[in-house]
């Protein structure tokens, strides 16, 4: 035995705290794992319970059905069995003449379940062991989050949730933009509004089938919708609904807009739907929320497309010269940055894997559509507000850090650029634009930004003026390294946008 007087104190206290370490970093990386790994609680239900097919016979086989008195099911059975001539009541032959229709195929999201692996999508681990964790250096409970590498698709299992929530971030800039704008027109939109409509079922199971069915059928409600008062929104598929511990088939959408509908005028000219608002007597509290859960459970639609109908040349060209596809597309600040290091499509610059690219023309993809005020073309980008945070935790103010491993005891702060949009309507950015280049110089000179600019005016809007901000610590000027240095990192890690306004991964019903 070691007696008192060989006792070295300080190396035990050095062995204590060492221990002590070890708990805190071990404690740290279970918090983060757990808030990296948080969901809404219906992605549970997306990922794990069975699906009912969506396949349902189109309408070919409906009108064969209908005409000899048999189930239209028991018709697909038969003529996918190769029979395809029919006895009618009374005793006339009736023969099934199939027809080419570009089908689509739906899926549930989350449900591709190889991806992951493919693209390396999940928690990302420290060379030297240990999770790469942000983490609030006072008090591991007040935040604590491990990194993830994302793919940014709905069909990932380990990236649907986020992908949803920044797609419902994305959605909610749009509409307050388009409620901004009209308001400093003197129009109002009035509040948002969750509405659903279900077509006659038997219908709507045929009318899914094909691309042409189906788009016609989103039209004609995108329409109708603004035929009885909407004014802007965006029109979400759902395929299924939960019930009996699956999901079955039952295809309905979601809309959400602005504007005053007459449901009793809709009623009237479509028998046989149903028109619902969700939470009549209250608004939506959360645009980006709501929508983030619509997305977890949409329908996600691929037809395949004819080559001959892709212009290979105009979308090669298009990548090269915004303006070829889009009318008035102007060349943006990131492409005149990027040209400035020697990258980017204005110096001929192409990094694509053609493999993608060309499977990406062939597929057409059906998700959400928006329509109004907010769809494509209808609002411009004049620039951005370029800002260079650095992280702070929302409970003590201390500034997050980013710790590699169990053995970074120190840690990194957390810097990032965040590129605020301002935007104007369409039919206004001609006069926009060239009023924000006329007073850019006098601008700076008095050390304003684009955003007071657009304050000043009654055409443009920043997002800094109706986006929820953070409480990161908003620096004076750039970094000391390149702007690139962080935009690659952050391209890397957020696909081609810049880093959300939020950074939560989970969001309320």
């Amino acid at each position: 035995m070691r007696s008192i007087e060989s006792y070295d104190s300080r190396a035990e206290q050095l062995r204590l705290n060492s221990i002590e370490a070890h708990f805190t970093q071990a404690y740290r990386a279970g918090l983060a794992e757990q808030a990296a790994l948080a969901s809404h609680p219906v992605v549970k239900y997306v990922k794990t319970l069975p699906v009912e097919d969506a396949t349902y016979p189109a309408i070919e086989y409906l009108i064969v059905a209908k005409q000899i008195g048999r189930p239209v099911q028991e018709v697909y059975s038969l003529v996918r069995r190769g029979i395809t001539s029919f006895k009618d009541r009374q005793g006339n032959t009736v023969f099934f003449r199939r027809q080419h229709h570009n089908y689509i195929h739906w899926t549930m999201p989350g449900r591709d379940l190889d991806r992951p692996k493919v693209k390396g999508c999940g928690i990302i681990h420290a060379k030297t062991g240990g999770l790469v964790i942000n983490a609030c250096p006072n008090d591991p409970e007040h935040f604590a989050k491990a990194k993830r590498r994302h793919c940014w698709s709905m069909h990932c299992p380990e990236c649907m949730n986020d992908t949803a929530l920044r797609q419902g971030v994305e959605l909610e800039l749009r509409l307050k933009a388009y409620k901004m704008l009209m308001r400093k027109q003197g129009i109002d939109v009035g509040r948002i509004g969750h509405w659903v409509i279900s077509p006659p079922q038997d219908l709507m199971k045929s009318w899914m089938q094909t691309k042409e069915d189906f788009s016609k059928v989103v039209k004609y409600i995108e329409l109708s919708l603004q035929d009885i008062g909407a004014l802007s929104g965006e029109t979400i598929f759902h395929p299924w609904r939960m019930n009996n511990g699956k999901w079955e088939l039952s295809p309905h959408f979601h809309n959400i807009c602005y504007g005053w509908l007459d449901t009793d005028k809709f009623l009237k000219e479509n028998p046989g739907w149903i028109i619902k608002k969700i939470h009549s007597h209250e608004g939506v509290h959360s645009i980006r929320h709501t929508a983030a859960y619509l997305y977890t459970h949409m329908g996600l639609g691929l037809a395949d497309k004819d080559p001959e109908d892709v212009d290979w040349t105009e979308d090669i060209l298009n990548y090269m010269i915004p303006g070829i596809k889009s009318p008035k597309a102007r060349y943006s600040e990131q492409d005149y940055e990027e040209q400035f290091f020697g990258k980017g499509r204005m110096s001929g610059d192409i990094d694509i894997d053609w493999e993608d690219w060309t499977q990406q023309r062939l597929m057409a993809k059906l998700r959400a559509r928006q329509w109004g005020g907010i769809s494509k073309n209808k609002i411009r980008l004049i620039g951005y507000d370029r800002q260079y945070k650095i992280r702070v935790c929302k409970e003590c103010g201390e500034i997050i850090r980013t710790y590699e491993g169990d053995d970074d005891t120190i840690g990194s702060y957390v810097r990032y650029i965040q590129d605020n949009p301002v935007l104007c309507l369409a039919h206004q950015f001609d006069l926009a634009q060239s009023s924000y280049l006329r007073y850019k110089d006098d601008l700076r000179s008095a050390k304003l930004t684009i955003t007071d600019f657009a304050k000043f005016t009654p055409f443009a809007v920043s997002s800094l003026e109706f986006m929820p901000q953070n409480k990161d610590l908003v620096m004076g000027g750039p970094f000391a390294e390149p702007d690139e240095y962080f935009l690659s990192r952050q391209r890397a890690a957020y696909g081609e946008d810049s880093i959300d306004q939020t950074e939560s991964s989970s969001f309320p019903a």
